[in-house]
C-alpha cells in the first residue's frame, strides 16, 4: 500500500486525496456529457460534483465519528482529520442533499438531473475505491487463504503481519465500472427506462446490490436481522429504486 505517494518537503501528497481529486474531475466531465444528453446546462455540472464532493466527504466523516463515537472519542480532532474513516452512505445522502438543493434554487428538472447522476456517481465510486486501495484505510475484507487475498499491513490501518485479506475496494471499483457501463448503454438508449427517475432508480438498485454482496467479506459489526448497517440501508435504498423504476413506467422519454 502507497497512503502517501510524494513529500514535498513538510505537505505530504497522499493516495487517497489524490484519487478523491480524479474522482471529482472526472466526475465532472461525465456529469457535463450527461447534463448535455438531457438537455440541461453542462456548465453546471463542475459546481454540482464539486459541491457534492465537500458536503460527501463531510457526512461520510461525521457519520464514521457516529458510527464509532465510543472509540473516536477521546481524540475527536484526530479522528475529524485522519486520513482514514469515512462512511460511504453519509457521503451519498450529505452530498446528494445538497446538490438537490443546488439543483431546484438553480430550476433545474429534477427528474432529468437525477437520471443524469447514475453514470458520473458511478464512475466517481470505481475511482474513489482506488484510494481506499491505495492508502489501506481499512475498507478491506475479511481473511482469506485463497490466490487473491492481499496484505495491507503497510496501509493507514494495516493488517497483521502475514494476514491475507480480500482487497474488497477492488471489486467495488470493478463492479462500479460494470455499473458505469450499463447506466451508459441506457442512457443512450431511446426505448429502456426512458421515464422520470427509472435511470436513477437503476442506478441505486445496481450500487446497492453490489454493497449487500461486498459487505459480505468485509469485518463489519452485524446491526439486525444478520445484515451490517451497510446491508440494511443498501436494501432500502433497493426498494426505493425498484419503487422509482415501477412508478416511472408511462413517460415520455427524458433524454434526446
Amino acid at each position: 500500500m502507497i497512503p502517501t505517494l510524494i513529500e514535498f518537503g513538510p505537505l505530504p501528497v497522499r493516495s487517497f486525496g489524490l484519487m478523491v481529486a480524479l474522482a471529482l474531475f472526472a466526475g465532472a466531465v461525465r456529469l457535463a456529457i450527461s447534463f448535455k444528453r438531457y438537455g440541461l446546462d453542462a456548465r453546471l455540472a463542475e459546481r454540482y460534483v464539486t459541491a457534492a464532493g465537500v458536503s460527501g466527504l463531510i457526512g461520510a466523516r461525521l457519520w464514521y465519528i457516529g458510527e464509532n463515537w465510543s472509540e473516536v472519542r477521546h481524540d475527536l480532532l484526530g479522528a475529524i482529520f485522519s486520513s482514514a474513516g469515512f462512511t460511504f452512505y453519509g457521503g451519498f445522502i450529505i452530498g446528494s442533499l445538497v446538490v438537490l438543493y443546488m439543483a431546484r434554487r438553480d430550476s433545474t428538472d429534477i427528474g432529468k438531473f437525477c437520471d443524469s447522476l447514475g453514470p458520473c456517481l458511478a464512475l466517481g465510486y470505481a475511482i474513489g475505491r482506488l484510494g481506499c486501495q491505495l492508502s489501506g484505510d481499512g475498507d478491506y475484507g475479511i481473511a482469506t487463504s485463497g490466490f487473491w487475498g492481499m496484505s495491507y499491513a503497510t496501509g493507514i490501518v494495516p493488517t497483521p503481519p502475514g494476514v491475507m485479506v480480500y482487497p474488497t475496494p477492488l471489486f467495488e471499483s470493478a463492479i462500479s465500472l460494470v455499473v458505469l457501463w450499463i447506466l451508459s448503454k441506457v442512457e443512450v438508449s431511446p426505448s429502456v427506462l426512458t421515464g422520470r427517475f427509472q435511470r436513477f432508480g437503476l442506478y441505486l438498485v445496481l450500487i446497492s446490490l453490489e454493497r449487500v454482496c461486498v459487505e459480505g467479506f468485509r469485518v463489519n459489526p452485524v446491526v439486525a436481522w444478520g445484515l451490517s448497517e451497510a446491508q440494511i440501508i443498501a436494501i432500502a435504498l433497493i426498494t426505493l429504486g425498484g419503487a422509482l423504476i415501477l412508478k416511472g413506467g408511462g413517460h415520455k422519454p427524458v433524454a434526446g
